[in-house]
């Protein structure tokens, strides 16, 4: 191709691509445009544009002041009705250790049922709106008011100090305090070292496996001693399997297995089961008399006191472990609450219980 015919080429073309960008532009201009008008682009730049401006000429918030409490106190007057109510009661005056004790209750109640309240753990109870709704519909007539009206009004009045209400918040602040939402899941190390250090609680008595053979009075006639020594001469000489046939009948049976010393004795008696217990196992033994006649007892098996398989107990022991540990929360939440609040009890020097000393010297 000649030099001619390229430029005359390229003059052709070149309008062409001029106007092909143009209709390029007018596109972009008109998707851009509509983008724009699109309700959901208004929204993200209108929020965008009030976060920059809060974050930008919005003053810093301030911290949020601490609660302040007040102080806790038990006053001569609270002591003296708390005297009075446990003489009306018990028919006696308190010890200065039980009123220690009563003081100390009131004065953990008090404590909870403020924190409860700094919690605002009446929010949104069912218990507390029934009980509003019950106080309010019984201080007048109020038919066709919402029950969420009659809960606003009773708090506007005051009806939300409430003794059940009081009892109701003081037991929820107890189970917050004793819950731990993070705690991880216990485990059998867990359980076994609750079991080695309750082991009086599940250890399993003594027990004894053994077959007797009964000698009735009423079939072996007057002279039972003597046929009983005659009858255990002939077990010692047999194998014990052969031996239960010379047994006279007996209602309970002639072999009881895995039998602890309370289940003997409340079969057979205290003396029988003392004499039975005293045994070696392998040898029938001599004579031993009961509330029935006369028996000869062959031990089996003799198994001394032992803690219980991990498993066996597995179920009783989550509960108890659990409760230990909820316990142990509760004791550490109302000891961090103490720190909180300045305690004063008015008019007792003789108070024995160490929470309540440390509060009455604040």
């Amino acid at each position: 191709m000649s030099e001619h015919d390229q430029s005359s080429r390229s003059v052709v073309r070149g309008p062409d691509r001029i106007e092909s960008r143009r209709r390029d532009r007018r596109t972009t201009r008109q998707w851009f445009g509509q983008w724009l008008r699109h309700p959901f682009v208004h929204f993200v730049l209108i929020g965008a544009s009030l976060f920059a401006a809060s974050e930008l000429w919005s003053p810093p918030e301030p911290e949020r002041p601490p609660v302040q409490r007040e102080p806790i106190v038990i006053s001569a007057e609270q002591i003296g009705v708390m005297e009075e109510d446990f003489v009306r009661r018990w028919g006696m005056a308190a010890t200065p250790e039980q009123m220690s004790a009563l003081i100390a209750q009131t004065l953990e109640e008090e404590m909870l049922y403020r924190e409860a309240r700094v919690l605002a753990l009446d929010f949104q109870d069912g218990s507390v709106h029934r009980r509003l709704v019950e106080k309010m519909r019984a201080v007048g007539d109020r038919p066709g008011r919402a029950p969420e009206e009659l809960v606003r009004e009773a708090r506007a009045l005051g009806l939300d100090d409430d003794i059940v209400i009081r009892r109701l918040l003081i037991e929820k602040m107890r189970i917050l305090l004793a819950q731990d939402p993070s705690a991880p899941p216990l485990t059998d190390a867990d359980l076994q070292d609750y079991l080695d250090r309750h082991r009086e609680r599940y250890l399993q008595p003594a027990e004894l496996t053994f077959s007797h053979l009964f000698l009735d009075e009423s079939v072996q006639g007057a002279d039972l001693e003597n046929a009983a020594r005659a009858t255990l001469a002939r077990a010692r000489a047999l194998p014990p399997a052969d031996a239960v046939a010379l047994s006279d009948p007996f209602l309970l049976g002639l072999r009881f297995q895995a039998y602890s010393r309370p289940r003997i004795t409340a079969r057979f008696g205290t003396a029988f089961a003392e004499q039975v217990f005293a045994l070696e196992p392998g040898v029938w033994s001599d004579p031993i008399a009961s509330p029935y006649g006369v028996h000869l007892v062959l031990i089996e098996e003799k198994r001394d006191p032992r803690l219980p398989e991990l498993a066996a107990v597995e179920q009783q022991l989550l509960e108890a472990v659990g409760t230990e540990r909820a316990t142990q929360r509760l004791a550490h939440g109302l000891a961090r609450l103490r720190e909180r609040y300045a305690i004063r009890v008015e008019g007792r020097d003789d108070l024995s219980t160490p929470g309540v000393e440390l509060a009455a010297q604040r």
